[in-house]
């Protein structure tokens, strides 16, 4: 069983000893027994002399001889071809047939094979894939797409079971998944925390992650934790229980996951989404956008007919676009476990109780239950579209999104998106000058650049005035309900208690309600900015982030995004140049 280095050649090439070595000096042996057999007129040759030549024999072989030496060697060197040949067929065969067996058990875990023809008995069911349900969940520590630190029991916290998908950047069947899992994580974020384990770098990972609105996106550096839970391929995915236990076996292909979904979910699998036909607001004509087949067309553009929605309201009613017939309506498309949904619904409530001269109707299409919708209560009507099938009919992409619908029943607009847009289209006004209150677009500041203005009330309700502070300061962005904001507190309650020399003040810019930011006990000041204006003139364009501006008023260091960055910006304040940024 030991292989030492075969030193046959000297120092010319060493190698460890195996079976190529064996092979090697069995070859130069039999040549080298052949020598001294011709030499010694073995076998009726006539040698009187062979030296010390390989070759110098052949000059002595008669005809018949020398033809059968070719032909000798022709079929010793027909032999190791077929050989070799026969090694690689059975190497190729083996990796065929355990490919095949992978694919007869994912099949069978999925009950996609068939009974076979003319079997009286059942056979016997196919072990499931993965770790036994009820065993302990294997524990890890990943980084996130932003460099942030997750943990398996840190997905656990909020009681919820867990959700995790095995994938892979360069898996096409995983990145046709990706639009499902952004859906998932949204329509299910109260009952099932999903968390994306993929391979690869971050950059490879953060744009799909952008692109489909993904979060929990962690990278393990090859296949470690997908082997740690018996997940062999992509995409696959498992459940931990609450408890940290495994509550499933491994499901492995899309179908399989999705069913896995419904079921921890209690929702129903795999139901046909609903379909937009044509003739918004009951006009005739126009082209379907979702066909039956489930099929997508491209969606309606504005001017054109805009695509029909009947769906069941809170009460289980159906509701009919038509049903606004001969007055504008506003199309907005909503999410209850959507953070950036729920800020908005104050100020959505009060639009409702005073509207504007001229305003359209409101219809909400919204995912999630009619519980977490009536909570909200909002006096519109409400239908819910669980596949956001209408939705991306009308081409919306996310939460909070809207269109506006004419009198006719043709879109009057493009789909705004975020809630300045939203309200713009609800107040009559421009959504791509939202942001800046119909003026001209909000200029990003840079490094360097004076640091805009910042007048905010905390949560005790008195004003803060960037420019009257004289000392460096740290603006973190922040969201109470952002996960990856919660994991941080304890690191900010330690670096409120001990900050390091020449730390600059910290001030939280944050979304959410006063009571939900007081909860998290932290002491530095917070200021409440619930539209996130004030984060993206600063550029930044989620949370947590933060950016360094001097006690002159500038803009001090680029936009750092993620707890490790945002935490070693807060100790870089005599150097702002050297702090890791993004």
């Amino acid at each position: 069983g030991n292989h030492p280095d075969c030193h046959c050649f000297g120092q010319l090439h060493s190698e460890p000893a195996g079976w190529p070595t064996l092979i090697r000096n069995g070859v130069l042996a039999a040549v080298a027994l052949y020598i001294v057999a011709v030499g010694r007129d073995l076998f009726g040759f006539s040698n009187e002399d062979a030296g010390y030549s390989l070759v110098a024999w052949i000059g002595n072989l008669s005809t018949w001889e020398l033809i059968a030496s070719i032909l000798g060697l022709v079929a010793i060197a027909a032999i190791v071809i077929e050989g070799w040949l026969l090694v690689h067929l059975l190497g190729q065969n083996g990796r065929v047939l355990l490919r095949l067996d992978a694919i007869e058990t994912m099949a069978a875990e999925g009950g996609l094979l068939p009974d076979v023809d003319g079997a009286d008995a059942p056979s016997p069911a196919p072990r499931p894939l993965g770790l036994p349900e009820g065993s302990p969940a294997p524990p890890f520590r990943l980084e996130g797409i932003f460099g942030e630190t997750m943990t398996l029991d840190a997905l656990r916290s909020p009681g919820k079971p867990v959700m995790l998908l095995f994938s892979d950047p360069g898996c096409g069947p995983c990145n046709a998944l990706l639009p499902d899992l952004g859906r998932w994580q949204r329509e299910h974020a109260s009952r099932l925390t999903i968390a994306l384990v993929s391979r690869g770098g971050a950059e490879a990972n953060r744009g799909k992650a952008t692109e489909h609105g993904l979060s929990h996106v962690l990278l393990q550096k090859d296949r470690e934790v997908a082997q740690s839970y018996q997940a062999n391929g992509t995409p696959a995915a498992v459940i931990v229980r609450a408890d940290g236990t495994i509550g499933s076996p491994v499901s492995a292909g899309a179908e399989a996951i999705k069913t896995l979904v419904a079921r921890t979910t209690g929702t129903l699998p795999l139901q046909a989404a609903p379909v937009a036909r044509p003739g918004g607001n009951g006009a005739n004509g126009g082209q379907p956008m979702v066909r039956d087949n489930g099929a997508q067309a491209p969606r309606a553009g504005v001017g054109e007919i805009a695509p029909a929605i009947e769906l069941a309201d809170l009460e289980g009613k159906t509701v009919s676009l038509a049903d606004f017939k001969g007055q504008k309506t506003l199309v907005l498309f909503w999410n209850p476990g959507c953070g950036f949904c729920r800020r908005m619904g104050d100020e959505l409530k009060q639009w409702e109780a005073k509207p504007p001269k001229n305003a359209p109707k409101l219809l909400i299409v919204s995912t999630g239950t009619p519980e977490a919708n009536k909570e909200l209560g909002l006096a519109s009507p409400t239908v819910l579209d669980q596949g956001f099938a209408i939705g991306r009919a009308y081409g919306a992409s996310g939460t909070p999104s809207a269109v506006l619908v004419d009198a006719n029943g043709k879109i009057a607009s493009e789909v705004a998106v975020g809630q300045p847009g939203v309200m713009a289209l609800a107040t009559g006004k421009d959504p791509a000058k939202a942001d800046s209150g119909g003026g001209p677009a909000v200029k990003t500041a840079k490094k360097g650049d004076k640091a805009p203005a910042v007048k905010l009330k905390d949560l005790a309700g008195n004003q803060f005035d960037l420019a009257t502070q004289k000392t460096d300061t740290l603006l973190v962005f922040w969201n109470p309900g952002c996960g990856f904001c919660r994991r941080m507190v304890d690191d900010i309650k330690a670096w409120e208690a001990n900050p390091p020399a020449g730390a600059p003040k910290l001030v939280l810019v944050s979304t959410g309600s006063v009571e939900s930011n007081q909860e998290l006990g932290l002491a530095s000041t917070t200021l409440l900015d619930d539209g996130f204006n004030t984060g993206r003139a600063f550029g930044a364009s989620g949370t947590p982030s933060a950016v360094l501006i001097d006690k002159n008023g500038k803009v001090a260091s680029e936009v750092s995004v993620g707890a490790p960055d945002v935490l070693r910006l807060a100790g870089a304040a005599q150097a702002p140049d050297q702090a890791a940024t993004v």
